[in-house]
């Protein structure tokens, strides 16, 4: 809104306007050799792209089509185009046209007002069109009513031309039976008595619908039209002395009077709003425009005042302003940091939960200023994930740490929704900061406790797998001592056998070597250390497992098979924990075929790609399975079938598992007894990190206690 502001396009198309409006009622006889000028003066004043007059030649009664487009221009459209345009889209029957409607000429989208001229037996067609979407306005309407009575008096004239009386009479009957208005009959025998082109300035402001006061080049109030009279109720010259009474509110009087005085004494347009008292002593806002009136020298000969009723819209203003308030008032009171962006991600709004805790005002925070509270670290990551969020325009979160006032990280869960409007476009971003440090502290402890559990399964894994333990550190101790009687022996002979010595020495420190291998493994396996992730071989993972648990196998009978998949991807993971994982899953599978004594002990491992980037490994038997109702309870801490389980293995082996952003589930087997344990976990990505060297990509498979 401009307030005591110039606008030369509203002042040059007003002064167009009343321009226009002048030239045409001053014509001094309205006939038909007067309607191009009446339509080039329409061009001009209202900057149309053309105007079509359609009507019967009153001596040949032939049909007769006249066009008027702005003169130095070139013509997008001609008239047989418009003709032609108008008939299709409004069709032939003038009586069915609209009062205005938008049409495309040529391919070009025009709005045009239409206007029937009804005569004593014909009907001619008056449009005006131009490529504005609201055209035409309240004003602009308001000449158009004018240009086309000119046209039709022109016509009637014309018609009525060779015998005068008759003419009079028939224009008289017209008048009655069409029901001319009596503003209309006024002004056309107005028109008719003009005989000088002077401006006729209560004529010209009567026209006007909107309230419009006329003043002199000083400042002072003229004439006024009917509006303004009816609205005050005072007579003009009560309106004259509008500075020294209260027809303007007195808390706007002093402004308005100093706009006005700048506007008048500077020559220039001015606006302001006031509130004028109505006659039944209520007081409504206007909208005041002043533009002056210049002759051809420049000179100003008259002001013209429009006066607009705002009150409505004041309304709505101050409602809407009321509904901001309490939209901030209820933000602000949200427990949490609520902030609004726009599409390209400039942050407009924070409430003041987020100022606050970041000590920022709502300037600095305002753009990308609120980044200036992200934890170093994590700036180039919410940064990439803010910018993932708008380019896939669905709603995201991402996690990280804002400082507080106190120069204090916390982390936070930022979330972000995006506004569309019809169309499904992105009109706004709305977010939430949601604080959860204490979350992240529970979740760390959480992880600790886990790691504790998962040490102390190990160690009572360590306990129940003594005797397999034994068996594989004896198998190369006994090596060991089986080659040195043999190398004292070859030693002692006559003469010594140095190559077979040197032979049985080789086999000793290869013994040896694995004995150190094996105490390295179970060393590792069964300490406290935090995890490490690095590319893991499953396959090699699982082959070490299950050397430990064959000397118990073969105890219990335990026909065991493995079905390791060729070639299968690489896993991300820490090896111990994963090994502990696979390690339980095969203790309580031989756990749960210890009392079968009816059928085949049997025990399967297998490995494969899932579908997708996962990676499955699968432990299956042939015990007595489980209640299909408990299912999801075999996972619950101390929660266990077994007489002196503790109830912690599986508990742990899922928490392991979701760690490693997999998922370990069980099923009862389909094509016989007994159940199967799974879990997936993803595959590495190509180029994500190295490959451990220490693992092979061995896949052995078959029946192992055959094989050995």
């Amino acid at each position: 809104m401009l307030v005591n502001g110039e606008n030369p396009a509203d002042a040059e198309r007003f002064g167009r306007f009343v321009g226009g409006a002048t030239r045409i009622l001053a014509l001094r006889a309205a006939s038909l050799d007067d309607l191009p000028e009446v339509l080039d003066i329409l061009v001009d004043a209202l900057a149309l792209d053309f105007v079509y007059l359609r009507f019967k030649d009153p001596i040949s009664r032939e049909p007769v089509e006249m066009e008027r487009s702005p003169r130095g221009q070139h013509r997008a459209v001609g008239l047989q185009e418009i003709s032609r345009a108008l008939r299709d889209w409004l069709g032939a029957d003038l009586q069915r046209w609209h009062s205005n409607a938008r049409i495309a000429v040529n391919g070009i989208g025009i709005s045009i007002f239409p206007q029937r001229l009804t005569m004593q037996d014909d009907t001619a067609v008056f449009v005006a069109a131009s490529r504005r979407m609201n055209f035409p306005e309240e004003t602009e309407s308001l000449l158009l009513h004018v240009a086309a009575n000119q046209a039709l008096i022109g016509l009637q004239r014309s018609w009525l031309s060779s015998d005068r009386k008759r003419a009079a009479d028939i224009v008289d009957q017209k008048a009655a039976n069409f029901e001319l208005s009596k503003e209309i009959a006024e002004l056309r025998r107005m028109v008719q008595s003009q005989r000088l082109r002077e401006l006729d300035i209560q004529l010209v402001v009567d026209a006007i619908a909107t309230p419009t006061a006329i003043m002199t080049p000083a400042g002072e109030v003229e004439a006024v039209n009917q509006a303004v009279l009816e609205y005050f109720g005072l007579p003009v010259e009560e309106l004259k002395h509008w500075k020294t009474t209260d027809v303007v509110h007195p808390a706007d009087l002093d402004h308005t009077i100093e706009v006005w005085r700048r506007g008048v004494g500077a020559g220039q347009s001015y606006e302001v709003e006031s509130r004028h008292r109505r006659s039944d002593g209520i007081y409504r806002w206007f909208h005041v425009k002043g533009f002056p009136l210049r002759d051809s020298q420049g000179r100003i000969v008259r002001w013209c005042v429009l006066q607009i009723d705002i009150e409505d819209r004041k309304r709505a203003e101050e409602a809407l302003r009321a509904s901001e308030r309490n939209l901030r008032l209820i933000i602000s009171t949200i427990p949490g940091q609520v902030w609004s962006a726009r599409p390209d991600g400039w942050a407009d709004f924070f409430n003041q939960h987020f100022l606050n805790y970041a000590g920022l005002s709502s300037e600095q925070s305002e753009g990308w200023g609120w980044t200036d509270a992200v934890h170093p670290e994590d700036r180039s990551g919410l940064n990439e994930a803010w910018r993932s969020i708008r380019a896939a325009r669905q709603a995201g979160e991402k996690e990280a740490r804002l400082r507080r006032f106190d120069g204090t990280y916390r982390w936070f869960l930022l979330r972000a929704n995006p506004l569309r409007d019809e169309a499904g476009a992105v009109i706004k971003w709305f977010g939430v900061n949601t604080d959860i440090e204490d979350r992240k502290r529970a979740e760390e402890e959480l992880r600790d406790t886990q790691g504790k559990l998962a040490h102390m399964a190990r160690v009572i894994t360590m306990g129940e797998l003594t005797a397999s333990i034994a068996h594989e550190v004896n198998q190369p101790l006994s090596g060991i001592l089986t080659n040195a009687n043999t190398c004292l022996r070859m030693l002692a002979a006559d003469p010594p056998n140095i190559a077979g010595a040197r032979e049985t020495v080789r086999r000793t420190i290869r013994d040896g070597n694995r004995a150190s291998e094996i105490i390295v493994r179970l060393r590792s396996l069964f300490s406290g250390r935090a995890p490490v992730f690095r590319p893991i071989n499953l396959n090699a993972a699982t082959n070490e497992v299950v050397a430990l648990v064959l000397a118990r196998l073969r105890r219990d009978a335990i026909r065991l098979r493995t079905e390791l998949a060729e070639a299968l991807p690489l896993i991300m993971g820490d090896r111990v924990q994963l090994q502990q994982v696979i390690l339980n899953l095969l203790q309580n599978a031989a756990d749960a075929m210890s009392a079968i004594d009816d059928r085949p002990r049997e025990l399967v491992i297998e490995t494969e790609r899932g579908e997708g980037n996962w990676v499955r490994l699968s432990v299956r038997d042939s015990g007595a399975g489980f209640d299909p109702d408990a299912m999801e309870r075999l996972f619950d801490a101390f929660h266990t079938t077994k007489g002196d389980g503790m109830g912690i293995g599986l508990s742990v082996s899922r928490s392991i598992i979701a760690n490693h952003h997999g998922r370990l589930w069980a099923e009862l087997n389909k094509d016989g007894p007994g159940a199967t344990f799974r879990f997936s976990i993803p595959r590495l990505t190509e180029g994500a990190a190295g490959i451990d060297g220490s693992d092979g990509n061995e896949a052995p498979g078959g029946d192992i206690l055959r094989n050995e």
